[in-house]
């Protein structure tokens, strides 16, 4: 699991996702993919799901995407539902 905060202009929101593909369609979701670039949600996903806890990635159409947590233990994250 991954906790992130993105950050568009002065708008943050904070996002969740259990797994890699789950991160994967919302960057299919926030991008503006054109068909020379099908790969860019795929690339940015695999950046940050790489990316350490308090460092960021930037999209490609301007997005400051801050990670703010990792768990592999997702009862940690979720407090134990």
């Amino acid at each position: 699991m991954i906790k992130v905060n993105i950050r568009t202009y002065d708008k943050i929101v904070t996002k969740s996702f259990v797994n890699k593909n789950d991160l994967v369609a919302y960057c299919k979701k926030i991008l503006c993919v054109v068909p020379q670039q099908e790969n860019a949600p795929q690339e940015l996903a695999n950046k940050i799901w790489e990316t350490n806890v308090g460092q960021f990635v930037r999209s490609n159409i301007g997005h400051r995407i801050a990670v703010a947590g990792k768990s592999f233990d997702h009862n940690a994250m979720l407090g134990d539902k």
